[in-house]
């Protein structure tokens, strides 16, 4: 067969995804991730060697260090296993686990809670598995040593709840280890923006589901700006040999229609909210809690108001709000920490 005479529909690929033990070890992918697109790919880089040959061309190369890495994007449904995964590896530290509040006896709601750690949890890496492609003709590849470097949260109006992951690998492989036999379908609803919602208060003890900002969009990034440069590296080898985690850094950014100066005068007076994200699916089976999605933070404050452009006569005026997500001093506080609540029992 000669190179590029065939074509092979995207929409029959696969992606899923396992916990290592040992980073760096490919474990099992079981768990299945229905995604909307996925770039994660392997580079070799390489330098030519610039020297002086008495000629106007070079001559010359060598094989630089392997990178693999690339962004994964998908609508997020808390009753999926790879979505907890991906969570529990953003975030970096412990999964807590118990019965949703307000479960009645014998129900199957339960309540994840994921915190910030430093990556060196029982699973402080993930492995992936992707075939690119059908089942023939199309090839798979495995990621080992994979974590989360960005993990960005999205809404909006008319569209569900939305994650994107940018992740670094130490390696990867490509073979024929196709798991497709192990992967399930299932009808897990997502989330949708008309049962979700942006509170603001002045404390975080004070914040209520009954009292929020009418936004239209909101966007929160967690970075663990992974070092996966040289100092990563070793003499002998082209992959990394470790992927430490930086300091974490947040982002979390709302649009909303302009008609007050309440963010301008919380900029200017720097003052402290507390905040929480939250959406909510349908009832979970054998339960009256509903399926969700929680993000807190306790402690914001607003380094851009969003002063509004006015940039024609027939416009709607909206700002976009950018608030700095700090660490609540406290001997429990935090900066962020996110819950999910559905049917499993626990990711020990």
């Amino acid at each position: 067969m000669a190179v590029g005479d065939s074509a092979l529909l995207a929409g029959l690929s696969y992606l899923a995804i396992g916990r290592e033990t040992t980073t760096g070890t490919y474990s099992t992918c079981t768990a299945g991730l229905d995604f909307i697109s996925s770039t994660v790919k392997t580079q070799q880089d390489s330098r030519i060697i610039e020297q002086i040959e008495r000629k106007r061309s070079y001559s010359k190369r060598i094989q630089l260090g392997k990178n693999v890495a690339g962004d994964i994007e998908w609508y997020f449904r808390p009753l999926e296993t790879a979505d907890a995964f991906i969570l529990q590896n953003a975030f970096g530290g412990t999964v807590t686990s118990s019965t949703a509040a307000g479960e009645t006896t014998g129900g199957a709601a339960f309540s994840h809670v994921f915190e910030i750690g430093n990556m060196d949890q029982s699973y402080g890496s993930m492995c992936i598995n992707i075939r690119k492609g059908p089942s023939t003709g199309g090839k798979v590849f495995q990621y080992s040593g994979v974590r989360v470097n960005e993990l960005t949260v999205s809404g909006a109006v008319d569209e569900p709840l939305m994650m994107a992951a940018s992740v670094i690998a130490i390696d990867s492989t490509q073979n024929t280890n196709d798991i497709q036999s192990a992967l399930t379908c299932t009808a897990n609803p997502i989330l949708s923006f008309v049962n979700g919602r942006l509170s603001v208060e002045g404390t975080f003890a004070s914040l209520t589901s009954t009292s929020f900002w009418h936004i239209q969009s909101f966007e929160f990034q967690l970075s663990n700006n992974l070092k996966a440069g040289t100092e990563s590296r070793r003499i002998g080898s082209d992959v990394l040999s470790v992927l430490p985690p930086g300091m974490q850094t947040y982002q979390l950014s709302a649009t909303i229609r302009f008609d007050t100066s309440t963010a301008f005068d919380a900029m200017i007076a720097e003052t402290e909210y507390g905040a929480e994200i939250e959406f909510t699916g349908v009832t979970i089976g054998t339960s009256v809690i509903k399926q969700g999605f929680l993000l807190e933070f306790q402690k914001l404050q607003i380094k851009d108001a969003g002063d509004p452009e006015i940039s024609g006569p027939d416009g709607i005026l909206t700002s976009q709000v950018v608030f700095d997500v700090l660490r609540d001093e406290s001997a429990s506080g935090y900066a962020v920490q996110a819950t999910v609540t559905n049917d499993t029992s626990g990711y020990s």
